[in-house]
């Protein structure tokens, strides 16, 4: 008798929604910077006027990356896996966020082989990656929603999530919601396409919001240095 096949992914859109206000701090007072060559169909970048934060209008799906896309981030994924291997040489849970066909996973376990990884993603290509045992677990959905939330709390000693705050409606709301599923001591790694994005300081603030910022705030410690692409940051065993 064959082997069941991995269920089908419908098509994703290449875009998502056009946004009237910033994902980060919510105003909308929102400024767009046009790009040097216009293309009919493609998003712009637009800068938040009070946090500063820059993102992409309307950003992209992660189902779109092109071919050199997908080889850099082979790459970075073997980059971040080794980093981590310095800071937590051994976790026994791992959740990848946002893991689409859950390349990250299957990268890492190369430096991992005896770590348990599970993935959640918004769509369906998640239960394509546990077919073919790029994860053990597979949850569809997003972090903030309220039963996967309750689900998963607690459960992880490492999450990841690769350039996916810049793809989600509230990235504040998610960088949050990952920290819920970490068990305290447990290390949080975050890849950002533009680390000056979500590490601002705001003209006239006293202190930097974004990234770095709400991680203090939510009871981490940044072991990584300020302009890295990758951040990783542990939980400390007092957080909630």
């Amino acid at each position: 008798m064959s082997a069941p096949s991995a269920p089908s992914v419908p098509p994703m859109p290449r875009y998502g929604p056009h946004r009237e206000d910033c994902p980060w701090c919510g105003s909308r007072r929102l400024r767009a910077r046009p790009p040097r060559r216009a293309v009919p169909g493609r998003s712009v970048l637009a800068r938040c006027r009070e946090c500063r934060h820059t993102f992409r209008n309307p950003s992209l799906t992660p189902a779109t990356e092109d071919a050199p896309a997908r080889t850099g981030a082979r790459l970075r994924h073997r980059l971040a896996a080794r980093a981590m291997l310095g800071r937590c040489p051994e976790p026994e849970s791992w959740l990848d966020v946002g893991t689409g066909d859950a390349d990250f996973p299957l990268a890492a376990r190369a430096y991992f082989p005896y770590t348990s990884f599970d993935g959640l993603d918004p769509t369906h290509r998640v239960l394509r990656a546990r077919a073919v045992e790029r994860v053990e677990e597979a949850f569809v959905g997003r972090l903030t929603d309220p039963h996967i939330a309750a689900r998963l709390r607690a459960r992880y000693d490492v999450v990841s999530l690769f350039q996916q705050l810049e793809r989600v409606p509230n990235p504040r709301a998610e960088l949050r919601a990952a920290l819920q599923v970490l068990r305290p001591g447990g290390h949080l790694l975050v890849d950002v396409a533009d680390p000056r994005r979500l590490c601002v300081l705001p003209p006239g603030a006293s202190h930097p919001v974004g990234l770095r910022a709400e991680l203090a705030a939510q009871g981490c410690t940044v072991l990584t240095g300020t302009r890295a692409h990758r951040i990783i940051a542990r939980k400390d065993a007092s957080a909630p």
